[in-house]
C-alpha cells in the first residue's frame, strides 16, 4: 500500500529566513566553494529542509553557497523537526567514497568512461591502494587526480608508463612495504626524471640501505631519503650519484 503525503516547499531569496542551530556544525569554507562550483554548473539539486520556525535541519552550507552568488534557495518544510533531526542526518547520511564515484563514470553514459575503465583495471591488476593508483596514472603531483577523480574529468596521463612505473613500484615494496604508500610512490615518480637515474641501481642500493629510511612527512622528504640515503650512500663507479636540480 503506498501513501502520499503533501509537504511544503518553495523558493527564496529571502536569505534573513533562514536560521541557524548554534550546536550545528561549524560552515566549511572549502565545502561551500565546492558546492558552489558544482550548483553554479548543475543547479540545486537537493532542497534545504527547514523546520516551521525556519531553522535549518540540513543544507546549511547550500544557502551560503547560493547566498554568495545570489541565488535562490529551494527549500522544503519538515515540521517538528529539531537538532535531533540535524545529528541523526549527519550520522545517517553516506558520502559516495572512490568505488562509488568509479561505478558511476564507469558508465559508457559518461562521455569520459574511459579513464575511469582503466583506474578499475588498473588497481584489479597492481593492488596498490586507491591513492597510488590515481597517483601512478594522473601522474599530478597537486592532489593526484583527487578532485577530478570525484568531478568525472579524471585523465590517465599515460597507461603504458603507469603499468611500467607500477610494475617498478611493486618490486620496491616487495623489498620493503613503507613505499606502499603515495607520498613515496610520487616521489619515486620525481626521481625518475633525474638525470643519470636508474632503477637497477636504485633497487639494489635500497635492499642494501632501506635501514636508513627514515620517517617522511611528505614528498620532498621522500625525495631527500631516497637520494642521500639510498641511492647515492656507497654508490661505487662506474654508478653516478645523482644531484636533485630539478625536483
Amino acid at each position: 500500500m503506498t501513501t502520499y503525503a503533501t509537504e511544503k516547499v518553495g523558493t527564496t531569496k529571502d536569505y534573513s529566513m533562514f536560521k541557524f542551530f548554534d550546536r550545528n556544525r561549524i560552515i566549511s569554507k572549502n565545502h561551500v566553494e565546492e558546492l558552489r562550483m558544482d550548483m553554479n554548473k548543475e543547479g540545486q539539486l537537493e532542497r534545504v529542509i527547514v523546520n516551521e520556525n525556519w531553522f535549518v535541519i540540513d543544507g546549511q552550507h547550500r544557502i551560503e553557497a547560493r547566498m554568495m552568488d545570489n541565488k535562490p534557495v529551494q527549500f522544503r518544510i519538515k515540521r517538528g523537526a529539531t537538532m535531533r533531526d540535524v545529528t541523526a542526518l549527519n550520522n545517517t547520511g553516506k558520502k559516495w567514497n572512490n568505488k562509488g564515484w568509479q561505478r558511476n563514470y564507469s558508465h559508457k553514459e559518461h562521455p569520459n568512461h574511459t579513464p575511469y575503465r582503466q583506474y578499475a583495471e588498473f588497481m584489479k591488476t597492481h593492488g596498490f591502494p586507491e591513492t597510488v593508483c590515481m597517483g601512478l596514472l594522473s601522474e599530478d603531483f597537486h592532489d593526484y587526480g583527487r578532485k577530478a577523480f570525484k568531478a568525472g574529468t579524471f585523465k590517465v596521463c599515460n597507461i603504458d608508463r603507469a603499468n611500467a612505473n607500477a610494475k617498478q613500484v611493486g618490486q620496491l615494496i616487495a623489498l620493503d612495504p613503507r613505499l606502499n604508500v603515495l607520498k613515496a610512490v610520487l616521489a619515486f615518480l620525481k626521481l625518475k626524471k633525474l638525470t643519470n637515474f636508474k632503477f637497477d641501481v636504485f633497487k639494489t642500493q635500497l635492499e642494501k640501505n632501506k635501514k636508513r629510511l627514515t620517517k617522511c612527512n611528505n614528498v620532498a622528504d621522500w625525495v631527500d631519503v631516497y637520494l642521500n640515503e639510498i641511492y647515492n650512500h656507497n654508490l661505487k663507479k662506474p654508478h653516478i650519484r645523482l644531484v636533485n636540480r630539478f625536483i
